[in-house]
C-alpha cells in the first residue's frame, strides 16, 4: 500500500495495458474461462465492460463479486486486485504459478492425460499366472541342478497348485479352449523327475503314468518325447528293482523311437543287454550286444559280448566276438598329430602347450579305455579257448599282432607271465619273461622288473639285483626298478644305498606307495622317527586305511614315548581290524608301562582270547594273576603253555609252583618227579624235590639232595669250561634274559605268522626272536623283567624262605 501511495495516479497507464490485453478476446478464450471456473470454486465469471468511474469503487477498500452483482463486501488480504491486467494470472499466496501454457519453464515437459483405471480382465490374470508358473518350474530346476533335492520338490508341487487352480479360473472365465497344454506337460514332466531325484518312485511313476495316458498331450511338441518318457520309466523301475517292468517300457521305448535317433536305439538296446545279464538271461544279453555291434562298435558293448559268451562257454563266439571288438576304430593318431619338428620352434611350442589341453586329455581316455578293455578281454577268454593256458595265449597275441592295437601284444605277454605265477607255475613264468630279454622297450623293463621281483622271493638276491639293474637301465624312469634294488640293498644292510635308491625312486614317481612305505622303513631302523613319520602320513593319504600303515604310525608314536598318540593310532587300526593279537599286546604293554595294570589286562586278555599260542601274553597274565595272589587263574595259563611246549621245562615249574601255592602239595609233587624225569639235571626242579620231600618226611629227599649236588657240580663244570648248553637249568633268568615282551610286527607272535614289517619287496624283517628251544609253532619271545612287578620268589633261582613252605 505505500508503494500505491507515492504514486500520483494509480490507474495511470491502464488504457495502454488495455490495448495490448484485450479483455473482450477472453471471453472467447476456452482455456481461460476454465481456469476462472475452477480458481473459486466454480464461481459466475463477472462479464467486465469498459471501466468507467463507478467502476473504481471498491479498488482501495476491495470488494468481492458475486455472480452478477456489484454488491460490496469487505475483503481479506491476499484475494487479488480488481485490476484487469493481473486478474487473467493472479493466484494466492498459497498456490502455484498460474501457467496454463507451460510457459515459464522450457525444461518442463507436457503433463500426459490422465487414465482411467480399469480392473484386470480374466486373459490378463491367466497370463500373469502362466509367468509366475514358468518362473517357479525354472526354479525348480535351478535348486536340483544345485542339488538342493528337497526345494526342488517344493517348488515343482507349488507350480504344480497354481497350474491346477489355472484351469479352475479359465472354467469360470469361459476359456477352457485357450488353455496351455505346453505347460501343463511341463509342469508335470519337472514334478516326476524332482519326485525321482528325491527317490519317491511311486510318485514319479503316477507322474509319468499322467503324462503318458493322457491324449491330449499326443500334440506335435508332445509326440517325439513318449519314447524318452518311457525311458525314464524303465530307470525308475530297475531303481526299484522292478526288472521285467523295466525291459517292458525299454521295449516299448524302443518300438516308438524312430531309427532318426540312433544313439538312443543303442543305448536302449545296450540297457536292455544289462538287465538280460543281471536276471541270468544270457542269451538275450549277448544277442542285446551284438545287435549294438552291428549298429556301432564301441568298445563296452564288444566287451559285454566277450563276457557273455564266456559265461555261457561257447569258444566260437567268444573269438568271434574278440575279433569285433579288435575292429573297433579308436580314430587318435596322437603320435602323429603332436609329431616334432627341429627346425620349427614355435610349432614345438605349441604342440608341447595343447598336449595337455582337453581335447588332448580325451584322447588320452579313450585309448587307456581301449587298452584296459581289450587286455581284459583277451586275459578272460586265453585260458579257456585252446586246450592249455600258452596256446590261448598265443592265438589272443596273434590277433592283437594283426590288428591295428599290435602294440598291445608284448603287455598281454606280461600278463600271461602273471597268470602263470597265479597258477604257481614259476619256472614258465620265468622263461616267458626272459623272453624280453634283448627287446628294446619298455616292456623289457617291466619284464626285468618282474624277474627282479621273483628271484627276490626265491631268496636269490645276486640275480633279483642283476635283473634290477637291467630294469632300470631299460628305463630310467622305472620307479618299481629301484624299489627292487633298494631291497636287494636292505638285505644286505646297507641302509644308505637304499635310502638313496628309494629317494630316486620318488623322483620319479612322488606317489609310489612301495617305495614311500620302504623310506619309511628305512629311516625307522636308523631311528630317524620323524623322517620315518613323514613317509608313512604320506602313504595314509594315498592309501586311506591301510592296516599296516596304521600300525607303523602307531608304533612310531610308542617309540617317540607319545602313548596317547600311540594309543589312538593303535585303535584306529583295531577299528579296521578288531581281532589282530599283536596290536591288542601293543595296547597292553603300553598301558602296562603307565602303571594301569587293569587296562593293561583287558587287552592281554583279548590277546589271549584271539591267539593263545602268544608265550608273551601267557607269561603276561600268568604273572599278573600271581601279583593279585590268584594262583588258580594264573595255573590255567601256564598248563596252556605245557600243551603248546611239552618238551620245555620252564613252564612245568611254573605249572607245579601254582600248585605249590595252592595248597595240593601232592600234585606238585608228582609235577616235579615228572620233570625230574624228563630233565635229570634241572637244579631247579631238584631244589624243589628236596624242599618237599623233606616236608612231607618222604624218603626219597636224600636221593634228591645227592642228585642236587652232582648236578650243581656238573653245572659249575660246564660253566669252567664255557661249554655249557644253554636252556637246561630250567631257571627263569636264563630263558627270559635274552628277549623282549615288545615285538614290533602287527602280530608278533611266532616264525610263521607274519609281520606287517615282512613287506616282499623290501626284505623288512623287524624284530628278532628268542631261540631258548625250538618247538613246532616257533621259537620262545621273551620278556623284560618289568611288566609284571616284582616276581614271587617262588619263581626264580633264589633259596625259598621257610614262609613259603607248608605248615
Amino acid at each position: 500500500m505505500a508503494a500505491v501511495a507515492v504514486e500520483d495516479d494509480i490507474y495511470a497507464g491502464y488504457n495502454d495495458y488495455s490495448s495490448v490485453y484485450d479483455i473482450k478476446d477472453l471471453e472467447q478464450d476456452e482455456l481461460f474461462q476454465e481456469v476462472i471456473r475452477t480458481s473459486y470454486g466454480k464461481r459466475s465469471v463477472f462479464t467486465p465492460k469498459t471501466p468507467g468511474t463507478a467502476m473504481r469503487l471498491g479498488t482501495s477498500s476491495r470488494f468481492q463479486r458475486s455472480g452478477t452483482t456489484t454488491s460490496m463486501q469487505p475483503m481479506t488480504a491476499g484475494l487479488r486486485p480488481m485490476t484487469a491486467v493481473r486478474s487473467a494470472g493472479y493466484t494466492s499466496s498459497n498456490r502455484q504459478t498460474f501457467d496454463p501454457l507451460n510457459m515459464g519453464s522450457s525444461t518442463k515437459v507436457a503433463t500426459p492425460a490422465l487414465e482411467i483405471n480399469k480392473e484386470d480382465t480374466p486373459e490378463e490374470k491367466i497370463r500373469a499366472t502362466e509367468r509366475k508358473i514358468m518362473g517357479l518350474i525354472e526354479s525348480s530346476a535351478e535348486a536340483a541342478s544345485e542339488k538342493n533335492v528337497r526345494i526342488a520338490l517344493e517348488r515343482a508341487r507349488e507350480a504344480s497348485s497354481r497350474e491346477r487352480a489355472l484351469i479352475r479360473l479359465q472354467e469360470q472365465a469361459g476359456l477352457s479352449d485357450n488353455h496351455n497344454i505346453d505347460l501343463t506337460f511341463a509342469v508335470l514332466f519337472n514334478l516326476a523327475v524332482q519326485y525321482t531325484n528325491n527317490e519317491m518312485y511311486t510318485e514319479a511313476i503316477a507322474t509319468y503314468q499322467a503324462i503318458t495316458r493322457n491324449k491330449m498331450f499326443n500334440t506335435p511338441n508332445n509326440a517325439n518325447s513318449a519314447n524318452r518318457l518311457k525311458v525314464n520309466m524303465a530307470n525308475i523301475y530297475v531303481k526299484m528293482g522292478q526288472l521285467s517292468q523295466a525291459i517292458k517300457m525299454y521295449r516299448m521305448a524302443f518300438d516308438q523311437t524312430t531309427t532318426a535317433h540312433k544313439d538312443l536305439r543303442i543305448k536302449i538296446m545296450h540297457n536292455m543287454g544289462i538287465l538280460f545279464v543281471q536276471m541270468g538271461r544270457l542269451e538275450e544279453a549277448a544277442n542285446s550286444f551284438e545287435w549294438v555291434m552291428r549298429e556301432r562298435s564301441e568298445f563296452r558293448a564288444g566287451l559285454h559280448a566277450v563276457l557273455c559268451h564266456f559265461a555261457l562257454s561257447n569258444r566260437d563266439k567268444m573269438k568271434r566276438s574278440f575279433f569285433e571288438l579288435l575292429e573297433v576304430q579308436l580314430n587318435v593318431d596322437q603320435e602323429e598329430k603332436y609329431s616334432i619338428n627341429p627346425d620349427d620352434a614355435t610349432s614345438n611350442i605349441l604342440n608341447e602347450i595343447i598336449k595337455n589341453d582337453e581335447l588332448s586329455k580325451l584322447e588320452k581316455e579313450m585309448k587307456l579305455e581301449a587298452e584296459k578293455t581289450i587286455l581284459c578281454a583277451a586275459k578272460l577268454i586265453a585260458p579257456v579257448i585252446e586246450e592249455t593256458l600258452t596256446a590261448g595265449f598265443a592265438w589272443c597275441v596273434d590277433a592283437i599282432k594283426s590288428s591295428a592295437y599290435s602294440f598291445l601284444a608284448a603287455d598281454l605277454e606280461i600278463n600271461k607271465a602273471m597268470v602263470l605265477l597265479h597258477n604257481r607255475e614259476t619256472q614258465l613264468a620265468i622263461d616267458t619273461l626272459k623272453m624280453f630279454e634283448n627287446r628294446d622297450t619298455k616292456a623289457n623293463s617291466a619284464a626285468a622288473t618282474m624277474l627282479s621281483f621273483i628271484y627276490y622271493l626265491q631268496r636269490d638276491y645276486d640275480q633279483a639285483e642283476k635283473y634290477g639293474e637291467a630294469a632300470r637301465n631299460a628305463d630310467t624312469y622305472n620307479a618299481s626298478a629301484y624299489v627292487n634294488l633298494s631291497a636287494c640293498a636292505i638285505r644286505k644292510d646297507e641302509l644308505n644305498i637304499a635310502r638313496e635308491l628309494l629317494l630316486c625312486a620318488l623322483e620319479t614317481d612322488a606317489s609310489h606307495v612301495q617305495a614311500l612305505y620302504n623310506l619309511g622303513l628305512v629311516y625307522k631302523k636308523q631311528n630317524m622317527y620323524e623322517e620315518a613319520l613323514e613317509c608313512f602320513w604320506k602313504v595314509r593319504n594315498i592309501v586311506r586305511h591301510d592296516p599296516q600303515t596304521l600300525y607303523q604310525i602307531g608304533h612310531l608314536y610308542q617309540l617317540m614315548s607319545d602313548i596317547d598318540q600311540a594309543s589312538e593310532w593303535y585303535n584306529q587300526l583295531l577299528g579296521i581290524i578288531p581281532s589282530d593279537p599283536g596290536v591288542l599286546q601293543k595296547l597292553g604293554e603300553m598301558y602296562d608301562q603307565i602303571g594301569d595294570k587293569q587296562q593293561a589286562f583287558q587287552f592281554y586278555s583279548d590277546s589271549y582270547r584271539f591267539y593263545p599260542a602268544n608265550f608273551d601274553v601267557i607269561d603276561w597274565l600268568g604273572s599278573y594273576f600271581i601279583s593279585m595272589q590268584v594262583a588258580e587263574k594264573a595255573l590255567s595259563y601256564f598248563k596252556k603253555a605245557v600243551e603248546l611246549v611239552p618238551d620245555e621245562p620252564r613252564w612245568r615249574l611254573l605249572v607245579a609252583a601254582c600248585l605249590r601255592r595252592t595248597g595240593q602239595f601232592q600234585k606238585a609233587l608228582v609235577e616235579y618227579q615228572d620233570i625230574y624225569n624228563k630233565f635229570p639235571d634241572n637244579i631247579e626242579c631238584l631244589k624243589f624235590l628236596v624242599r618237599l620231600c623233606s616236608d612231607l618226611g618222604l624218603k626219597e629227599a636224600q636221593m634228591y639232595a645227592a642228585e642236587l649236588k652232582k648236578a650243581e657240580k656238573a653245572k659249575e663244570l660246564k660253566d669252567r669250561q664255557g661249554s655249557g648248553r644253554p636252556g637246561t637249568t630250567g631257571s627263569r633268568k636264563s630263558n627270559s634274559g635274552t628277549s623282549s615282551r615288545a615285538g614290533s610286527g602287527l602280530s608278533v607272535l611266532s616264525d610263521h605268522r607274519p609281520s606287517p614289517d615282512r613287506r616282499p619287496i623290501s626284505g623288512r624283517n623287524d624284530y628278532q626272536q628268542g631261540t631258548n628251544y625250538a618247538d613246532p609253532i616257533g621259537p620262545l619271545p621273551t620278556r623284560p623283567m618289568t611288566a609284571a612287578g616284582k616276581r614271587d620268589d617262588d619263581f626264580g633261582d633264589e633259596e625259598l624262605g621257610d614262609d613259603l613252605l607248608p605248615e
